[in-house]
């Protein structure tokens, strides 16, 4: 029996070395497959990690894309308004241009009027201007004519003088007074 036990011992013995390889090898894939898993969790997390600081930028870049259309839409408004206020102010530049055109050519019908009436002048004023000299050349002549007559009076009257002394030294015999040199 003492074999027999030795034999169970050893039978045992190798039960218990087989069935402790066999937990080995067990424990050894448990081991590899938590090391799978711890693997796989710390991707996921380094994932999730990842994912969230992209969320976080994707929100950020979204905040200020909303920001930015925010600004455009408000850009958008005053340029309209200011498209608006243009169209008016060109509405009415139109319409002084307009009514500046219509005072242009009343204005030019009135130049062209005035310009008429000038020439009209200019040529009154020709004919007033040759009919002064025409009277001043009358003038002229007569003023020639008068002082030709006025010395033919003169020497008329020196003579008239002249003889009227003489006459009445003849009639006196009397010395006649001296006569004035010429």
């Amino acid at each position: 029996m003492k074999n027999f036990l030795q034999g169970l011992l050893i039978f045992f013995a190798l039960c218990l070395c087989g069935m402790i390889a066999f937990q080995w090898v067990r424990e050894t894939r448990l081991r590899m497959d938590v090391q799978e898993l711890t693997n796989k969790v710390q991707n996921k997390t380094e994932n999730i990690l990842n994912l969230e600081a992209d969320v976080k930028r994707r929100d950020k870049e979204i905040q200020r894309l909303d920001e930015l259309k925010n600004n455009y839409f408000a850009e958008m408004k005053t340029n309209a308004s200011m498209a608006d206020a243009f169209s008016k102010d060109l509405h009415k530049a139109t319409n002084q241009v307009a009514s500046l055109e219509s005072s242009v050519e009343q204005y030019k019908e009135a130049l062209k009027i005035a310009n008429e009436n000038v020439v009209t002048a200019n040529d009154r004023i020709k004919k007033a201007t040759e009919d002064l000299q025409g009277v001043a050349e009358e003038r002229n002549e007569m003023a020639k004519k008068y002082n030709k007559m006025a010395i033919d009076f003169n020497e008329l009257a020196t003579k008239w003088n002249t003889q009227q002394q003489e006459l009445m030294k003849m009639a006196t015999n009397t010395p006649a007074p001296p006569q004035p040199k010429k």
